[in-house]
């Protein structure tokens, strides 16, 4: 008997590579319990993006051959207990826009 897996790809299409991690797929289970359970034993890591792939094909061919999850909703379905982080993708080009304006509206780094 084959083992039977649910291929996971995190914050990325799965057209672009190798899965990232993988499950044990149990038939007659449905694919979001099993990946909801994976999350809460904490398999899939304690950091996870806000949107992941899962497919029961290693190399999806076409683009129904996989499913979008939206992890933040998956983790209010099955009530699994979370915080939200935000990551800055873009760095600030000069001291201008690092510094924070004054009620007054006039720049402190000048009195």
């Amino acid at each position: 008997m084959t083992d039977r897996r649910l291929y996971i790809w995190l914050d990325r299409d799965p057209f672009s590579g190798p899965p990232d991690l993988w499950i044990e797929d149990v038939p007659g289970r449905a694919d979001l319990d099993l990946l909801a359970e994976a999350i809460r034993s904490g398999r899939l890591g304690r950091f996870l993006p806000t949107r992941l792939a899962i497919s029961p094909h290693e190399r999806p061919r076409l683009s129904t051959g996989f499913r979008s999850v939206n992890v933040p909703n998956l983790l209010r379905q099955y009530r699994i207990p979370y915080r939200t982080r935000l990551e800055l993708l873009a760095v600030p080009a000069s001291d201008d826009a690092v510094a924070p304006a004054s009620p007054s509206g006039q720049d402190e780094r000048c009195t």
